[in-house]
């Protein structure tokens, strides 16, 4: 019980900014609205980036101000991963996420420590860290699930034994630290 509490407490903490700001750019204007239509058609474009040689395909939607902060939507695609070898990742240490996973199936590593890190700073992202995970949580994820990984957090994936896996971000960017994007 005391986690789920907790967990309805960090999307009420991620959410509230767009519960008590109005956007800037859309002030007197409506909402900005993905249809599924462009969801399906980015998530279509990113298969087809993996088809292409990708590992990864990290697609922005949207990257709207909202305020204070910026909030973003991706589509991510990743390929098929065997279990073993070298557990790396990343953290964003300007970024909150929130996974939202509509196809496949995989096992994340999230939390621990990075080791032997490196940080470099990304166009789509901003600063981003590197490197091996140590002392990562395994969590197995499928159709339907949601993970919150908060800004800073080491993250990665241990294992996809799907083809693929897909899922939707929503990032805050209480730094401003990525492009805008209305459409």
């Amino acid at each position: 019980m005391k986690k789920l509490i907790k967990i309805i407490g960090i999307c009420f903490l991620v959410s509230f900014p767009l519960l008590t700001t109005q956007a800037d750019h859309h002030e007197g204007e409506s909402a900005t609205i993905m249809t599924e239509q462009e969801v399906k058609a980015t998530l279509a474009q990113g298969l087809a980036n993996l088809k292409g040689g990708r590992n990864v395909s990290d697609i922005v939607m949207r990257h709207v101000d909202v305020g204070e902060e910026h909030l973003g939507v991706s589509v991510v695609q990743r390929n098929h991963k065997e279990a073993g070898g070298l557990a790396t990742g990343i953290a964003h240490p300007d970024l909150d996420e929130i996974y939202y996973i509509v196809a496949g199936e995989g096992t994340m590593l999230t939390g621990g420590e990075l080791i032997e890190k490196t940080s470099t700073v990304s166009a789509l992202l901003g600063p981003i860290e590197s490197g091996e995970i140590r002392g990562a949580v395994r969590q197995k994820v499928k159709v339907g699930d949601i993970a919150i990984i908060p800004k800073g957090m080491p993250h990665g994936w241990h294992e996809i034994p799907s083809e693929n896996i897909s899922y939707i971000i929503f990032r805050g960017d209480p730094n401003k630290v990525m492009d805008l994007k209305y459409d």
